[in-house]
């Protein structure tokens, strides 16, 4: 018994003397998707094949030789048809394969991606109970910044040292996961058996590990789509061997969807109903979002919560059409803008186009002007004295008060409840009226007297003083011209 456990000791030793810094040359890994022409919506398997030596490696390779099994005994994961799958199960029996999924859909275009890399002395944490880490790994041709697990060429039984390396990976915000796959470079840098145990696992909330993938012996890729196993909310690929086996790199893909958030819609900003302020409305989007982002003339006034749906800005400058667009945010990023216009009300123009008539009637002054906008009323003044008020679609006024052979300063002024607008003027008067019969510029009892003589006869008036005489411009001067006279009079 003692001489053969010295043989085994002696085999032990021998082995591990030779094994000593075996170059490892990089070796291309295989595809995943080997087996398929073309990537249609065909029903297809995600198998595991833990080819743990070369016996398995050799039947499967021998069945299926197109399955790109180029790093040798390992761990693989391969996308096939039922018919592949059967073949693999006439071979191996079921401790060396898994289904992992028995409806595998092909990423489609639309998903987002995100990817990581880490070298191999990027961990996240290492562990060993007899320091079997280190941070050197020649053996490999190529590598740099590397982590050795393992047994150390130092010490004679690789079977009494364990190391780990994990590495965190902190995927970006998502809302579906369509697929990781985690890819491990490295190899085994000595010739010990296949039996010494290298391995690949993903780390849970708990620090269990989960879905062990075994990992090559030869210098390559070791890619695997993994399950949705979370440290936290990091993936954690972890690496343990009690071998000398050095890792290169680790490469972590990210397959998911995330959906931009939609916009509101019907953004209504009000247009001159308010002096001060303009008022937003909207209605919410149907999407989840984390808030609302409002614009004015695209820069940010507001951060507004999911909730919000009014708005009123108080910023707003008077005379400008202001552009108001909202957009929404989630995790994913924002949404499309919706947009309005609107405007605060502003004090009205002066009115234009303001004329007063001149001499044209003997017993007014009529005011004509134009409409303003906004204008609400108007204002009318003689020679700044306040005469009256008109609503907004009444655009004249007729003064019957003045006196004739005067001339008299007409002003409007439009107005609404933000203020009164500056006047606009004109210039205007009444004609001499009628009854100067002696032309003295005056109208008194000499023109009653005169009038009197010329219905009764005893004056023959000229021409311009029968004119002046018909009060009523019937063509007769008699007792009625003598009543609009003797009004006249009195009035004036």
């Amino acid at each position: 018994m003692i001489i053969i456990y010295l043989l085994g000791l002696s085999y032990v030793m021998g082995e591990s003397n030779d094994s000593v810094n075996v170059m490892k040359e990089f070796i291309p890994s295989g595809k995943i998707e080997a087996l398929i022409d073309d990537m249609d919506d065909g029903d297809y398997l995600l198998i595991q094949l833990d080819l743990k030596n070369d016996s398995l490696f050799n039947l499967v390779n021998k069945v299926l030789p197109d399955l790109d099994l180029f790093s040798g005994p390992a761990s693989y994961h391969r996308i096939m048809d039922l018919k592949h799958f059967e073949k693999i199960k006439n071979v191996i029996n079921e401790d060396y394969y898994s289904v992992l999924n028995e409806n595998y859909v092909f990423l489609n275009n639309a998903r987002e991606y995100w990817m990581d890399f880490k070298q191999g002395d990027q961990t996240q944490g290492t562990w060993s109970d007899d320091d079997a880490i280190e941070y050197t790994c020649s053996c490999l041709s190529g590598a740099s910044n590397c982590v050795k697990l393992g047994w150390d060429e130092s010490w004679y039984n690789p079977f009494d040292y364990w190391g780990e390396a994990w590495y965190g990976f902190q995927p970006p915000f998502y809302q579906s996961i369509e697929e990781i796959r985690v890819t491990v470079r490295g190899g085994q840098c000595d010739a010990l058996p296949v039996w010494s145990e290298t391995y690949m696992g993903m780390m849970d909330g708990n620090g269990n590990w989960s879905q062990d993938y075994e990992l090559s012996i030869d210098y390559t890729d070791n890619e695997f789509i993994v399950s949705n196993t979370w440290n936290g909310e990091a993936l954690m690929p972890r690496i343990g061997s009690e071998d000398n086996y050095c890792i290169d790199n680790i490469k972590l893909e990210f397959y998911y969807s995330c959906e931009l958030p939609e916009a509101p819609i019907n953004l209504l900003a009000t247009d001159g109903e308010d002096c001060n302020t303009i008022t937003l409305t909207w209605t919410p989007s149907n999407s989840s979002i984390n808030q609302q982002i409002l614009y004015r003339d695209d820069i940010a006034i507001a951060q507004l919560t999911p909730f919000d749906v009014i708005y009123e800005d108080w910023g707003a400058q008077e005379g400008i059409e202001h552009e108001y667009c909202i957009e929404t945010y989630n995790e994913c990023g924002n949404s499309m803008m919706t947009c309005d216009y609107g405007s605060i009300k502003k004090v009205p123009n002066a009115p234009i186009s303001v004329m007063a008539s001149d001499g044209e009637y003997d017993a007014e002054v009529l005011i004509n002007w134009s409409n303003v906008e906004n204008a609400d009323n108007y204002k009318i003044y003689r020679d700044g004295s306040w005469m009256g008020i008109t609503t907004f679609d009444q655009l004249q006024y007729v003064d019957i008060i003045p006196q004739f052979d005067i001339i008299y300063e007409y002003c409007i002024e439009a107005l609404n409840d933000c203020g009164e607008s500056e006047w606009n003027c004109d210039t205007g008067y009444i004609s001499s009226p009628g009854g100067d019969i002696n032309g003295d510029e005056n109208l008194d009892v000499l023109d009653v007297v005169l009038m009197v003589n010329i219905i009764i006869g005893s004056y023959m008036p000229t021409s311009e003083e029968l004119s002046s005489a018909d009060m009523n411009y019937d063509g007769y001067v008699d007792i009625l011209d003598i009543v609009i006279l003797v009004n006249e009079i009195i009035r004036y």
